[in-house]
């Protein structure tokens, strides 16, 4: 396993004038190791790397210095725990990298040590896929982990924490991701055929058949992006067109509330977790691209929108880097951390003023990653 370091390294340069053959007076390296990270703020980056081991790069928030590293599997999915006190990832190993038996294990990482506190298997089913929210999830009680597969057939595997075991596989035909809900054990997912589908679960390993939703929207003129955010209870999908779709997932099925028509001609989202919700504020970011047309939906980020919730309106745009995927910080204050597909990272301060929201870039660290996809904070 790759132990999560930090170094501090003294080198000693030779003078050109003593030549190799000459007795010199040479300090020996000095190698140590921090218990932790600092005290304070911290990102967590998640690099998938595509031609090795993935891993989680922490970040002093101040300044965007690196603090430490957590290595993980091939195609790691990274989720902070509810308290920010661990950090998980589920990831692959692969015995041989075209073919040969696959290993799916996670990890639960220790926050501030970045050292391993359990680590266990799951089925070797786990979606191979790029990092997402919606691929790795803990439950209402926080007792199960929402796991989603792809084998390419869609199921979400349900893993007992307690004794760290597969619970219960369940056949998701045609959808992606799972967002457990607010209470029971159930979750939900995103249908390509425009519907939005309920599974439930019990601690017995017995699963119900699902409920699908109406259709919600259109997959073929204004598909959604898998990405959700929970909204004052609500699940908040965005649209390729920059629309939001806000669910109700509470009763049997889901149901539609309503959609937030916030994007105007020439402008749309597009990135990857390209939403990020600031609920002390109501505020809801989105990263967005000009010029949009059939196959642009990843195209980086020119601007970062803000949208009030409460009044549906835009109240803030800001010039962007390039982002794919953004979070933001859970206090009074938001700060916006983004990364781009160069693997840069880039710290945002938000000013909220009255009615309006100023986004600008206030500190920037390129080339941290060479595939940089999902981002988060412990603050």
């Amino acid at each position: 396993m790759k132990q999560n370091l930090i170094l501090a390294i003294s080198v000693a340069v030779i003078p050109a004038s003593q030549g190799f053959g000459q007795e010199t007076d040479i300090e020996p390296e000095t190698l140590t190791v921090e218990e932790r990270i600092s005290e304070g703020d911290h990102v967590y980056v998640m690099d998938m790397g595509l031609s090795g081991p993935s891993q989680v790069s922490v970040l002093n928030a101040e300044d965007l210095t690196l603090e430490g590293t957590i290595g993980a599997g091939t195609f790691s999915q990274l989720m902070m725990g509810p308290d920010q006190a661990s950090v998980w990832t589920a990831s692959v190993y692969m015995s041989r990298y075209s073919y040969g038996e696959v290993e799916a294990v996670v990890h639960e990482w220790d926050a501030a040590t970045l050292v391993a506190n359990r680590e266990f298997t799951v089925s070797p089913k786990l979606a191979q896929a790029l990092s997402q929210r919606g691929t790795i999830n803990l439950s209402a009680d926080g007792d199960f982990l929402v796991l989603q597969n792809a084998t390419p057939a869609t199921s979400v595997n349900i893993v007992d924490l307690e004794s760290g075991t597969d619970l219960v596989e369940i056949p998701t035909p045609g959808c992606w991701t799972a967002y457990p809900t607010l209470e029971g054990n159930a979750f939900t997912t995103l249908c390509g055929d425009g519907t939005i589908a309920k599974y439930s679960y019990s601690a017995d390993g017995s699963a119900g058949e699902g409920a699908k939703s109406e259709p919600v929207f259109d997959p073929e003129q204004d598909p959604l992006f898998g990405n959700a955010v929970r909204v004052d209870g609500n699940l908040v999908y965005v649209s390729y067109g920059g629309s939001f779709y806000v669910v109700d997932d509470s009763g049997e099925a889901p149901s539609l509330v309503k959609t937030i028509d916030f994007a105007e001609e020439g402008w749309a989202p597009s990135g990857y977790n390209l939403m990020a919700y600031h609920e002390p504020s109501d505020t809801l970011f989105v990263t967005m691209h000009e010029n949009p047309g059939d196959g642009t939906h990843k195209t980086p980020a020119a601007e970062i929108w803000a949208v009030d919730m409460e009044t549906e309106t835009v109240v803030g745009r800001g010039a962007a880097n390039g982002d794919s995927s953004i979070t933001v910080s859970r206090g009074e204050t938001p700060q916006l951390i983004g990364i781009d597909h160069l693997g840069g990272v880039h710290r945002y301060e938000i000013g909220m003023d009255g009615d309006e929201v100023s986004i600008e870039t206030a500190v920037s660290l390129e080339g941290l990653a060479f595939f940089p996809t999902i981002v988060d904070t412990d603050y």
